[in-house]
C-alpha cells in the first residue's frame, strides 16, 4: 500500500508518494493555477498511477495540506487561493473519481504532525512554531490535531505578549507575538532601536531579518539587543503554551529557523527565564523536515490514523 502526501501552496503543489511505513518513494511539484487546482492535481496523480502501473486500490489514502483556516475538511478561509467555505474533500473526490480516501488539514497543523512523528523520538504532544514573515503554528495533543471550534487552533502568532511596543498586527490588534518574533518583527524592532545602539547594519528599506541575525552572530550591539527582545517575546508565548497545552516538545521551524543553534540557544535562554520551574525541562528543538514537513505530515497522519482513514476518509 502507498500514501500520497500533498501540500498545496500559492505557487506550487508538493506531492510525495510514500510506502506505508513512512519511507518516501518519490516526490515532485506541479505549478499552482488557482482556477484549476483540483483538475490539475487529479490529472497529475492519475497519470502517475497509470504510468507506474499502480492501482487506485493500492493507495491507503491522500493527505492534503491547505494554507488556510480549516475545519472538518472545509477551507473556511484561504486567502492565498481565494477560497471561502470550499469543501476540499468534495472537490478533490469529484476530480479523482471513485475509490479514493482523503483527509484535509491546515498546512501548519499537518506540518506539526510530520515534525512530531518523524523526529528521532516521536512525541504525542507537540507545539510547532513557524517563524517566517509572520508567526504560525500547529498544536498536536495526544496525537490529535487541535483545530479549535472554528479552525483557529494553532494560530499562536496572535497571542498577545507585548505591552511595550504595541506594533500593529495584521489581525487588527496590537502587541501580538507575530509583531516581534517574526522576520517582519525583527526588522521593525531594528528600525525602532537603531538610534539607541551602535551597529554595523545599513538601516534601509531593504533590511532583512537575516542581515540582523548575521550581525548578531558577529556581536553587533543593536542586532544582539533586537534578537534578545524578539526571543523574549517568543519565550513568553511558549511559556503560556507550556502551562495550557503542556506539550512534550516545542519545534521551531520557518525561515528564521535557518539561523540554527544560535537562534535556538537564545530562545532556550529566554524561555528558562520566564517559564515556571515545572515546565523548564520542556524540550525545544529545530524543525528537521523544512519545506517537506507538509507532505511528511500528511503521510504520518494517515499512518497513525489508518482506522479513521478507512472509516471516514472515503468520498
Amino acid at each position: 500500500m502507498f500514501i500520497f502526501g500533498i501540500d498545496i501552496g500559492g505557487t506550487s503543489i508538493k506531492i510525495g508518494l510514500f510506502y506505508e511505513d513512512g519511507t518516501l518513494k518519490e516526490q515532485w511539484e506541479i505549478p499552482t493555477y488557482k482556477e484549476t487546482i483540483f483538475q490539475d492535481l487529479a490529472k497529475n496523480l492519475l497519470n502517475y498511477l497509470n504510468v507506474n502501473q499502480i492501482k487506485k486500490e493500492d493507495i491507503l489514502g491522500y493527505g492534503i495540506g491547505i494554507p488556510g483556516i480549516m475545519k472538518n475538511g472545509i477551507a473556511l478561509s484561504c486567502v492565498n487561493l481565494g477560497w471561502t467555505n470550499v469543501d476540499i474533500k468534495k472537490e478533490f473526490c469529484k476530480a479523482m473519481g471513485d475509490n479514493v480516501k482523503v483527509f484535509v488539514f491546515n498546512d501548519a497543523n499537518i506540518a506539526a504532525f510530520g515534525e512530531a512523528y518523524f523526529t528521532d523520538n516521536p512525541f504525542d504532544s507537540v507545539v510547532f512554531v513557524t517563524l517566517g514573515t509572520g508567526v504560525g503554528g500547529g498544536i498536536i495533543i495526544q496525537n490529535e490535531i487541535v483545530e479549535g471550534s472554528n479552525g483557529l487552533g494553532g494560530e499562536i502568532g496572535h497571542m498577545k505578549v507585548d505591552d511595550t511596543y504595541q506594533f500593529d498586527c495584521s489581525c487588527g490588534r496590537k502587541g501580538c507575538l507575530e509583531t516581534l518574533a517574526s522576520a517582519t518583527g525583527i526588522v521593525r524592532l531594528t528600525k525602532f532601536h537603531h538610534k539607541k545602539y551602535p551597529t554595523i547594519l545599513n538601516i534601509s528599506e531593504t533590511l532583512t531579518a537575516k542581515e540582523v541575525i548575521d550581525a548578531a552572530k558577529k556581536g553587533d550591539v543593536l542586532s544582539s539587543y533586537v534578537l534578545q527582545e524578539s526571543c523574549k517575546a517568543l519565550a513568553k508565548g511558549l511559556s503560556n503554551l507550556s502551562v495550557t497545552m503542556n506539550p512534550d516538545l516545542f519545534i521551531i521551524g520557518g525561515g528564521l529557523s535557518n539561523a540554527g543553534e544560535f537562534l535556538l540557544q537564545e530562545i532556550q535562554k529566554q524561555f528558562n527565564q520566564v517559564c515556571i520551574s515545572l515546565t523548564r525541562n520542556t524540550k525545544i528543538q529545530l524543525a528537521k523536515l523544512k519545506n517537506n514537513a507538509g507532505i511528511y505530515g500528511a503521510c504520518a497522519y494517515l499512518i497513525k490514523k489508518k482506522h479513521e482513514v478507512e472509516k471516514y476518509g472515503k468520498c
